[in-house]
């Protein structure tokens, strides 16, 4: 996942305690990143989620409890 996060806003590393906002995230990036996690892991998460759970460690943990399957 910190990989994905990395790649979508452009930086080489996102540590475990890093902030979605600590790189400058934006609302589009958190769209990107959702559909990008979805095609990852199998398991949807909203753009508002990632700018409440803005922490990686607290997106992993909330993503590992999404549903699988996506949207539907």
């Amino acid at each position: 996942m910190a990989s994905v996060v990395a790649g979508v806003l452009g930086v080489d590393r996102v540590g475990m305690d890093d902030s979605f906002y600590d790189f400058g995230g934006t609302s589009l990036q958190a769209i990107s990143l959702c559909v990008r996690l979805e095609k990852a892991t199998g398991r949807a998460i909203e753009p508002v989620d990632v700018l409440e759970y803005d922490v990686l460690c607290d997106l992993v943990l909330l993503l590992s409890q999404a549903p699988e399957g996506g949207r539907g």
